[in-house]
């Protein structure tokens, strides 16, 4: 991966918890970008793409702060000084802790990038943690350690995602969340921060869910022979998500199970690279997620095969011992067939 650096800056936000007092300790130049610095922003982009609580999110529309203020503001005029405005957007976030006794502080990482000539800007809040060793070196906090940042450091995080964001025609959620609290859900004060709306609905994630298992390749052995078959693979995904206690979707998880530990990104690679926007673990829309299955019945010359979500009144219908199916285009075509002998 190409990473170039075109913005970098980490400042400290000093909170304790069960504490209501926060200070600020702002970086008073900018960090040098150098071999080590584009590092860390590799090793905290892939962790990003790796972290089962991804959530895809976007601005609110009619509402502004002063963070989304200041990132505009760079965004039309991205000079150093427009970027350390930026980042003192955190005077509000300081504000937003102060009001929540179990909020803690940390380190901010404010990064404005490019991985493989794709353009990014990532906030990200680092712990203070055994491994992290961040020290103020020229008025300007660095980190001073060689050693990999992985996603159990980083306790928060937003990316922007360039591409999306300026792609008029473009519909997806721009804004990528993280978080590495026991619950999966970003807390409410940093998307109060940073304005992030329009998560996407569980509903909405099954059936994109539902899309990629119905169309990636299908699993294969080392000689490259499918383990399943299309509808075996279905039921197979289906009554291991509906064996699990929580009900829950992991697309990394899902991904090793059915495609082994070096291809346990299939499924979140499939989806970055078809366009389908989905996060990364959510829980199951039960009645959606029964659309992955179909039914099957035959009789001496009569074989049916059913998608679960098309029996009702628009579809299939079984009716005193009948089987009644709604089609017209299925008719037609039958007849059609039919007539040709």
């Amino acid at each position: 991966m190409e990473i170039k650096i075109r913005q970098i800056a980490i400042h400290y936000l000093e909170k304790e918890a069960k504490k209501t007092k926060a200070d600020i300790d702002y970086s008073n130049q900018p960090i040098e970008k150098n071999d080590f610095a584009t590092n860390l922003l590799e090793q905290v982009h892939n962790a990003i793409n790796s972290s089962p609580s991804l959530k895809n999110a976007t601005f609110k529309e009619d509402e502004e702060n002063k963070f989304t203020k200041t990132l505009t503001q760079y965004i039309e005029n991205p000079t150093e000084d427009k970027f350390d405005s930026f980042t003192h957007s955190l005077d509000l976030l300081k504000e937003k802790v102060e009001k929540e006794p179990f909020a803690k502080g940390g380190y901010y990482l404010f990064a404005d990038y490019t991985a493989d000539k794709s353009r990014y800007l990532s906030v990200i809040l680092l712990r203070k943690k055994p491994g992290i060793n961040i020290i103020k070196k020229g008025g300007a906090y660095v980190l001073d350690s060689t050693e990999n940042i992985n996603i159990e450091k980083i306790a928060m995080g937003l990316r922007l995602n360039f591409s999306i964001y300026n792609a008029e025609a473009d519909d997806r959620n721009y804004l990528a969340l993280i978080t590495t609290q026991q619950d999966g859900e970003v807390s409410e004060y940093f998307k109060e921060w940073v304005l992030a709306a329009g998560l996407i609905k569980n509903s909405v994630n099954t059936e994109n869910m539902i899309k990629i298992v119905k169309t990636i390749d299908l699993p294969v052995d080392d000689e490259g022979n499918e383990l399943f078959g299309r509808g075996e693979f279905h039921r197979a995904v289906f009554e291991y998500v509906n064996n699990r206690k929580d009900k829950r979707i992991n697309l990394f998880e899902i991904g090793e199970v059915f495609y082994g530990a070096e291809q346990k990104t299939a499924l979140r690679d499939f989806a970055d690279a078809n366009g389908i926007t989905i996060d990364s673990e959510f829980k199951r829309d039960a009645p959606k997620w029964k659309s992955l299955i179909s039914i099957k019945a035959s009789v001496p010359g009569i074989n049916i095969n059913v998608d679960y979500d098309k029996f009702g009144q628009n579809g299939v219908e079984i009716k005193a011992d009948k089987v009644i199916i709604n089609s017209k285009e299925l008719a037609a075509s039958m007849q059609r067939q039919y007539d040709q002998y």
